[in-house]
């Protein structure tokens, strides 16, 4: 049975359920290297799924670090540019349990308030880690996830103001082309904004975005994993 889709938004106090599988500090051996050639509709998740063997999120944030340090100008799937080459991680051959490149769902999505941050929670159906990057522009400043493979849930909310210090809207949308993904974009408050953390608890398939409040300098350190 398929969870309901709702979207929640929980102020101050809200406590998040401790998950296991904390998946972004373990570090990855150095892997081989092969070239790539990119074709339309190419994505990260897809290229490295291709290539190797993975058969958990703590793996495959192994390999998606290490395609960053490989490709340092391919920050995201939509930097992917057909006929360009990339260098791809291989860790191991295929073989039968290894995870399958499928169209995954996001289900539910919650929005706390803490003290000096604010966390936003995304539920999804299978493992996808999010690409994640920022905006700059015209005000407000826009965080924004990119999950490839991925569409919306039917009846999940697409449009909410959360009205926190940081975070003040979330917006949900998704695009079948150049590549199938789905888009979360948190419109944040510049002027406050410090940094943004991600974690994945593979547990429960949860992308959990931790919205740091800049420091007391007026700095605004970004931190995007």
């Amino acid at each position: 049975m398929k969870c309901r889709m709702f979207f929640v938004c929980l102020v101050l106090g809200a406590i998040l359920p401790q998950f296991s599988g904390d998946l972004l500090h373990a570090a990855p051996a150095t892997p081989a290297a092969r070239e790539h050639r990119i074709v339309a509709g190419d994505s990260i998740r897809a290229i490295l799924l291709r290539y190797n063997c993975i058969t958990s999120m703590r793996e495959y944030v192994h390999a998606r670090r290490a395609f960053a340090q490989l490709n340092p100008a391919v920050a995201h799937s939509g930097a992917l540019v057909p006929n360009a080459r990339v260098r791809v991680p291989v860790y191991r051959k295929q073989e039968s349990s290894c995870l399958r490149f499928r169209e995954g769902r996001i289900v539910r999505i919650e929005f706390e308030v803490h003290e000096a941050k604010e966390k936003v929670s995304i539920y999804l159906d299978s493992p996808v880690l999010s690409d994640l990057f920022m905006l700059d522009g015209v005000p407000p400043g826009r965080v924004v996830c990119d999950f490839d493979g991925t569409l919306p849930e039917n009846g999940l909310r697409r449009d909410v103001e959360c009205h926190g210090r940081l975070v003040r809207r979330i917006r949900v949308g998704h695009d079948d082309k150049p590549y199938k993904r789905a888009r979360v974009v948190l419109d944040v408050e510049h002027t406050l904004f410090g940094h943004v953390d991600q974690k994945f608890f593979e547990q429960d398939s949860v992308v959990v975005l931790t919205i740091h409040e800049a420091s007391e300098n007026g700095k605004s350190e970004r931190s995007f994993p």
